[in-house]
């Protein structure tokens, strides 16, 4: 392959939850509604009997939205990045649906006592950085669920890492997006980090690139659920593996927290 002159680039860097249209598209490609590791049968499984409005923030495409709309939930959303609503929108009208979905942060978002649950699955509530960032919004979450709603949300322990990611592909039609990874040049106490390249080729010429700098807040079980209790929730459980019931240990691949307002 060889580069040549690119014929665009746009070189602007992104934060974590600031994913541009390169970034998102990567996304759609690499986990396009219907994929699912366990997660969207347990999600709406967790959810039935709910009754009342369903909150999704972090929305990304609409892998978890669509088929929770599709059970007959009734679920809003929301995404800070215009590029993932928009996949969103399109994906849903694909599939018939028509869910109110809006542009917003996790940290600021507060509607109080308009929903039943609030779903944050697939670790993006890790994307809030900082701890009082994190207790912020889980204060607003907590006063935008009804007395008794349910906070259901992901955490994925996560190790430290710096090591680069191996390079990863994707096709679309004739061309092929790659996606690379740095470390950071100082890494964060606390916080994974790295920064994530994102790139669109055509004909063997580089046309599009989105630089990332992503960053991921890592907890630990108790440290997680203290943080919940402080802003408001009570009683806190823990399921592993999206198998309910199954305990969480340091090994477990991902803890979902249900915690009530």
């Amino acid at each position: 392959m060889t580069t040549g002159e690119p014929e665009r680039v746009d070189r602007s860097s992104r934060t974590s939850s600031d994913y541009g249209p390169l970034c998102s598209l990567v996304y759609q490609l690499d986990k396009p509604v219907g994929t699912s590791s366990g997660d969207v049968e347990f999600y709406r499984d967790l959810l039935a009997g709910t009754s009342g409005e369903i909150l999704e923030p972090a929305v990304g495409t609409g892998r978890i939205l669509i088929p929770l709309l599709q059970a007959g939930f009734r679920v809003r959303g929301f995404d800070p990045s215009p590029a993932m609503l928009t996949i969103c929108r399109d994906n849903c009208a694909a599939h018939g649906l028509d869910p109110v979905l809006f542009e917003a942060d996790l940290v600021t978002f507060q509607e109080p006592a308009a929903f039943a649950a609030v779903v944050i699955p697939t670790g993006s509530f890790a994307l809030v950085t900082g701890r009082e960032r994190a207790a912020q919004a889980l204060r607003n979450l907590r006063e935008s669920l009804r007395p008794g709603g349910r906070l259901i949300v992901d955490v994925e322990p996560l190790e430290q890492s710096t090591s680069p990611g191996p390079l990863r592909h994707w096709w679309l039609g004739d061309e092929m997006l790659t996606l690379s990874s740095l470390p950071p040049a100082q890494p964060e106490e606390g916080v994974v980090s790295s920064w994530l390249r994102y790139e669109r080729w055509r004909d063997g010429r580089l046309v599009e690139t989105e630089l990332q700098n992503f960053s991921l807040q890592r907890y630990d079980l108790d440290g997680f659920a203290a943080l919940l209790r402080e802003a408001g929730f009570t009683a806190v459980t823990v399921h592993a593996d999206y198998q309910a019931g199954l305990s969480p240990t340091p090994d477990s691949h991902v803890w979902t927290f249900v915690a009530t307002a």
